[in-house]
């Protein structure tokens, strides 16, 4: 038996059998001699599986990404591309890090307080590493796991949160409820594993590392079995399986910006991957440029070119018995070393070309190319550039703060997600929590404060002068505070605030002791 995985579908970026195209004929009615690697996209032109629960044929509808080349651009290790695919992860790391961990907002503290402590202690470094590799790859899997019981490094409440795994895309496959699309019937991942052939041998002081094989382990998760099947043996290791006692798949499909046309979600370097190449283009030829007209040219004005070489690079050529150089002996070698004076007829003139440099249009267009990227990036300027967020202008950041809360709408079901999980393997009831955000920028944090001060005080007037109530109130400013529970549950916990009187001077009281004090004193 062969399961089928991700990793073991070969990936295809054209259709098997296919004629490579050929320079100079017309295609889809262009010249393929004008086309450059500034229209090669990120995304294959053909579909090689299907990962929903539906049985369909493959299709030629270019949703395959190619994991090799956007992984490639963010490490920026392409030589024929990285001079412009530096900025790459600048795009992918700007949205990874102002989205931010977020806070749960259930108003039940011991729920908050759990599920706080897994995403803020337990879980932060692969909550970032889902933003990212989503972004980067359009899609991602991870998976809530939970330590052995009897690990001596593992503490009661390392074990009651959990820990999180980055596991790559192309080693899942899911399979989906007919009924109810976001319940997981199957999933199998595929594993490359060492498996120990013969122990170590220790021969005198010599010693010998254990041989191992590596294995094609694929695991089948079920809501109720953990099953693995050897396919370099062939066999099932009924030794490995487990029963699955929390009673469902404890993996999640992470989309970046989900499509339903693609089936899955979209690259952030999708859209801007041109102008990345153009980039690199230019800045190749730009170097290159600088590199020839770096270096100055001679030019000669001479009437006898042998006398004028005979007389500066007498070594250049053979002498006769006086010593003196033979005309038509030129060997062609002469050099500029220990050449600072130069020996010229009245009407002879030497002087310097030096080229005008090409650098100053080139800058010209590489900026032009970078407030492209930036715009089909949604990445301003000034964070492309690693430039100071509070000199960004308005108009700047007002589509990049709109792009942040976008994702993190769309991640922020996925954190929901996990959450419920934990909470289910806790035995805890498997809520749907609410998200707190922290504000993008420091300035927009600012202006909201200002903002909720101003309405606090005109609902503040409008409940004393009796127009509102105080249900309204709580309702009004329960958007703006997520932690805030019931109008009912806070009215009673309100009686429980505790009233400072403020002491504006001395009460009268304490003013006759003082004076009583005065007078026996």
């Amino acid at each position: 038996m062969k399961l089928i995985s991700r990793a073991s579908v070969r990936p295809l970026d054209v259709p098997p059998n296919a004629e490579p195209p050929q320079e100079g004929k017309f295609k889809n009615g262009i010249i393929s001699e004008i086309s450059t690697n500034w229209t090669k996209g990120i995304r294959s032109s053909f579909k090689s599986f299907r990962r929903t629960f539906w049985p369909t044929q493959p299709t030629y509808t270019g949703t395959q990404i190619s994991y090799n080349m956007t992984r490639s651009l963010y490490r920026n290790d392409d030589p024929k591309a990285n001079l412009g695919s530096g900025v790459c992860r600048r795009i992918i790391n700007s949205s990874r890090d102002f989205i931010g961990i977020p806070r749960s907002a259930t108003g039940d503290e011991i729920v908050d307080e759990f599920l706080d402590k897994c995403m803020s202690v337990y879980w932060s470094a692969e909550i970032l590493a889902m933003y990212r590799n989503a972004c980067r790859d359009a899609d991602t899997v991870v998976r809530i796991r939970r330590d052995a019981m009897d690990d001596p490094l593992v503490s009661a409440e390392e074990w009651e949160c959990c820990y999180l795994e980055i596991v790559d895309p192309e080693r899942c496959v899911f399979y989906y409820n007919l009924e109810n699309r976001r319940q997981i019937d199957k999933a199998y991942v595929r594993w490359e594993v060492d498996e120990i052939v013969e122990e170590a041998q220790v021969s005198g002081r010599a010693v010998t590392l254990p041989q191992v094989r590596q294995h094609v382990i694929i695991e089948e998760i079920t809501p109720s079995t953990f099953r693995y099947y050897d396919e370099t043996e062939g066999i099932w290791r009924d030794e490995l399986e487990q029963p699955n006692a929390w009673g469902f798949v404890p993996l999640r499909e992470v989309h970046n910006e989900f499509e339903s046309s693609l089936e899955g979600g979209q690259s952030d370097f999708e859209a801007c991957l041109p102008f990345i190449f153009a980039l690199h283009d230019v800045m190749s030829q730009s170097l290159m440029a600088h590199k020839a007209h770096s270096i100055p040219k001679a030019k000669f004005k001479v009437n006898d070119m042998l006398s004028f070489l005979a007389n500066n690079w007498p070594d250049a050529f053979e002498t006769d018995e006086n010593g003196r150089p033979i005309p038509g002996s030129f060997n062609g070698n002469i050099s500029w070393k220990g050449t600072e004076i130069l020996f010229m007829e009245s009407e002879e003139d030497v002087e310097f070309l030096e080229a005008q440099s090409v650098l100053g249009d080139s800058k010209t267009l590489m900026e032009f190319i970078i407030n492209c990227i930036a715009m089909t990036s949604e990445v301003p300027h000034t964070i492309l550039m690693n430039l100071p967020v509070d000199n960004a202008p308005a108009e700047e950041m007002t589509p990049f703060v709109k792009k942040i809360v976008t994702k993190r709408e769309n991640f922020g079901k996925d954190i929901q997600a996990i959450c419920k999980m934990a909470l289910a393997i806790n035995h805890m009831e498997p809520v749907r929590i609410p998200l707190a955000w922290a504000e993008v920028t420091p300035a927009i944090a600012l202006t909201k404060a200002q903002a909720l001060q101003q309405d606090v005080m005109s609902m503040e007037v409008l409940a004393t002068r009796e127009v509102i109530s105080d249900q309204t109130v709580r309702s009004t400013l329960r958007p703006a505070v997520p932690v805030m529970k019931s109008s009912t549950e806070e009215a009673k916990d309100a009686t429980k605030n505790k009233q400072m009187p403020v002491s504006t001077g001395p009460t009268s009281s304490q003013s006759v002791k003082g004076s009583d004090q005065g007078k026996n004193a």
